[in-house]
């Protein structure tokens, strides 16, 4: 159960704290290339603090870990493209891709798992 909550805590916090980050993660959607980046980081801010929200409650706890799921890829493709950069800074964008990826996703997976039906 702790882990139920600081896993939903953790979205939370970044929903809280991409607010917060509001027109540098628009600059990063921009420099991606993305499609209305007002809306899609409005959705995803939402996302996040709902489903976050859910997981601390545990009101549906494995509805939540499944549609956190496909955020997490999207987040760490979009914000860690090691491919694109040289060096020491490729070093760090892949040490943290390769951390998000499999701690948060294998997080919502184990917790999918606990609940599922």
């Amino acid at each position: 159960m702790v882990g139920q909550i600081l896993i939903g805590f953790y979205f939370m916090f970044f929903g809280l704290w991409n607010i917060y980050h509001w027109k540098p993660m628009i600059n990063v959607m921009l420099a991606n290339k993305l499609p209305s980046p007002i809306l899609l980081l409005s959705i995803a801010i939402g996302w996040q603090i709902i489903c976050g929200t859910m997981l601390v409650f545990n009101i549906l706890p494995f509805i939540a870990a499944i549609l956190l799921m496909p955020w997490t890829i999207l987040i760490v493709f979009m914000l860690h493209p090691f491919w694109h950069f040289q060096g020491e800074l490729k070093k760090q964008h892949m040490a943290l891709f390769i951390t998000n990826f499999t701690v948060n996703l294998g997080s919502l997976f184990l917790l999918a798992h606990m609940h599922s039906p």
